[in-house]
């Protein structure tokens, strides 16, 4: 949706749900500030005038292995964001952000939380249990703007690639791509912007989520008093079982992984690491995607990596040079497209 016909409305109604289901009237919701825009206004003037979002704005670092490159379309993608947390934590925010085509806004929560943890420090489970507090709720907010109206990923991704007018039956044989992200509607979106590049793309299995039992016992943390509730086996991502990715790769004849490091609750690099770890699939390039809060991905890990939100002309041109540099012989660990052959 453009920026001018967003709405003062618009952003107030996607508030009010996001609190509606942030909360579920915890004592947290109760005496919040929240900010209220004028109804008539587009975000465009809001935006214009003295107004409380966080400009989130920034460049698009690209790279192939430890080598910087330009990429075309590498203009950032604007994002304006509020602060508005949840229940159980209070860094979440409502964010409209920029998706992928020039001027196409939609609405999105930014969890806030890809931040790296070392498994063996204390606490570490307790962070996992709020990481997925925070997946559930962002899950339930943005399902209930999309069918509030509100534009969302999913709602891009219906609009562009679900109908069979504006997808075209282009194919490169031999250049089949793998997305590996948790968020199957940003995977969707991506495949789609792939597949009408002419590439056959395959969108990957998501990270494992909790059963019914299991998102009880989570909630229940928010009542625990700081005390830790691991998590059931169940609901724990084992990113060192990828024979089911190796065996995907192996029957489409993966040319490219693209692999968001939030892949598996967070564990993308432990899944980058197996996939590198295995004979079968050691020499098949992994274009990481990673976020602003990220360090990014490893280069020992990565041939390329590029930091979302990006432009569609951003991960088209950065795949090319990665599939370059591949049919060049150089798919191995610490290739650069500057280096020499």
């Amino acid at each position: 949706m453009k920026m001018d016909v967003i709405t003062g409305e618009l952003v107030n109604r996607a508030i009010e749900i996001y609190l509606k289901h942030a909360y579920q009237n915890a004592p947290q919701a109760k005496g919040r500030r929240v900010p209220e825009f004028p109804a008539a206004k587009s975000l465009k003037q809001i935006l214009g005038e003295a107004h409380p979002f966080e400009d989130l704005t920034g460049g698009t670092p690209t790279s192939i292995a430890a080598n910087p490159v330009p990429v075309a379309g590498g203009e950032a993608p604007r994002v304006y964001a509020l602060r508005l947390g949840n229940s159980a934590y209070p860094h979440m925010k409502l964010a409209v952000m920029e998706a992928y085509f020039p001027g196409e806004f939609v609405f999105a929560v930014d969890r806030h939380d890809t931040f790296h943890f070392d498994p063996h420090l204390p606490g570490y489970d307790a962070w996992c249990e709020l990481k997925e507090i925070n997946r559930i709720v962002k899950e339930a907010v943005e399902d209930a703007w999309h069918k509030a109206g509100i534009p969302t990923l999913r709602g891009l991704r219906e609009d562009r690639f679900d109908r069979p007018d504006l997808v075209r039956e282009l194919r490169a044989e031999g250049h089949t791509l793998l997305i590996l992200d948790d968020d199957q509607h940003r995977a969707e979106i991506l495949g789609g912007i792939l597949r009408q590049a002419g590439y056959d793309v395959v969108v990957g299995p998501p990270g494992p989520t909790p059963k019914s039992d299991d998102t009880k016992i989570i909630r229940a943390r928010k009542t625990s008093k700081g005390k830790s509730l691991r998590l059931p086996a169940s609901a724990v991502p084992d990113a060192d079982r990828v024979k089911d990715l190796c065996a995907l790769i192996a029957k489409h004849r993966v040319a490219l992984v693209i692999l968001d490091v939030s892949y598996r609750t967070g564990q993308g690099p432990r899944v980058a690491d197996a996939l590198r770890m295995n004979s079968a699939t050691q020499e098949v390039p992994i274009l990481g995607i990673y976020s602003r809060r990220d360090f990014g991905p490893d280069p020992d890990l990565f041939n390329a990596s590029l930091r979302r939100p990006y432009r569609s002309e951003a991960i088209l041109h950065l795949v090319e040079l990665t599939l370059v540099r591949r049919s060049r012989g150089g798919s191995g660990i610490h290739k650069a497209v500057g280096d020499k052959d």
